[in-house]
């Protein structure tokens, strides 16, 4: 399972992999230090390396990662400051990689401020430089270092967000797919079970979607699913969350919804379809089921519930609802 974190989820894989290079970069310093017999430095280097070890076995069995990183940041300063202390020059070099480090652990506002309030530090301290030139010299390379840091780390952030944001968007529609829903359907499970805000699913799919493309072509029929996302995000509240299922079939999260306002809104809405949405001159209408969330009950068999709703509409004539008004007392 964390491996497959380690591939999948860039914050996991940064900690982990910060710690790890950590290791690797302080480790041999200490045991060179303690073979020299400075004392000191050894015992300041140890010290590093059993936090970094801590944190990477941490956010490994599953810790909290933004805990864990600013842990990992807190570490980092006051280590560095410690060995600046310490080793004088040779210590204040390693503000570089912490600085940079700053920024891909935590969000550009706080790594600013982090990187900031270090090499403030670091002009400050006594025994890490040996003239106002060095000091000066160390604060300009330390700023650009922060300026080109900040400029990757935001530009990553921002092509990241824009590469999640398509990832979760259905393309054609412009709604959103299969997998944000899952995310939202957990999201919406767990405001129900711990604090017992009602949620329905709307199953909907559009009838005889494939004589439309068969008769008018693939064009029309992707102009008819167009529309009807258009249509159905028309009646959407601020907290409802429309998905494409796939083909012709779309999915609808009613936050705080019961069955009897699940009905009324369905019914609605099965009516507004038929009325307005058309394709080649021809009318289009749609079946819908509908399922409330029960206690106990998994994502999956709520789905499932309304998936199954939605199949006895088309069973009974389409262009007509069906609710399951099977609920557990919660």
């Amino acid at each position: 399972m964390s491996l497959q974190r380690l591939r999948n989820e860039l914050q996991f894989s940064v900690v982990v992999l910060f710690c790890a290079a950590g290791l690797l970069g302080v480790l041999p310093f200490a045991v060179y230090r303690l073979v020299q017999g400075d004392a000191d430095a050894a015992l300041l280097d140890g010290a590093i390396v059993i936090a970094l070890g801590g944190v990477g076995l941490y956010a490994w069995r599953g810790g909290d990662l933004e805990r864990a990183s600013l842990f990992l940041v807190t570490v980092a300063t006051i280590g560095l400051l410690l060995i600046a202390r310490v080793l004088d020059l040779a210590g204040a070099l390693w503000s570089y990689p912490v600085i940079a480090s700053y920024f891909l652990l935590l969000r550009w506002s706080r790594a600013l401020v982090a990187a900031s309030t270090l090499m403030l530090l670091m002009m400050l301290e006594p025994h890490a430089f040996d003239s106002m030139a060095h000091r000066l010299m160390y604060l300009a390379s330390a700023a650009v270092t922060s300026v080109i840091a900040y400029v990757f780390a935001r530009r990553t952030q921002l092509q990241r967000d824009q590469l999640e944001a398509l990832a979760a968007r259905d393309p054609l529609t412009g709604v959103a797919n299969r997998r944000a829903m899952d995310k939202e359907l957990r999201i919406a499970a767990e405001a129900f079970h711990r604090h017992r805000v009602p949620a329905a699913l709307v199953v909907m799919d559009l009838d005889h979607f494939k004589a439309i493309n068969d008769a008018l072509g693939h064009d029309a029929g992707d102009d008819a699913l167009v529309e009807f996302a258009r249509l159905v995000q028309s009646y959407c509240r601020v907290g409802d969350r429309l998905f494409r299922f796939g083909g012709e079939e779309f999915v609808l999260l009613l936050a705080g919804t019961g069955v009897n306002d699940l009905q009324a809104f369905a019914e609605s809405l099965c009516a507004a379809v038929s009325t307005r949405l058309r394709a080649g001159g021809r009318a289009v209408t749609v079946s819908i089921g509908g399922a409330v969330l029960r206690k106990g009950e998994s994502n999956a068999e709520w789905l499932a519930r309304a998936d199954a709703a939605m199949y006895e509409a088309k069973r009974r004539g389409r262009d007509r609802v069906v609710v399951d008004r099977e609920t557990a007392a919660g």
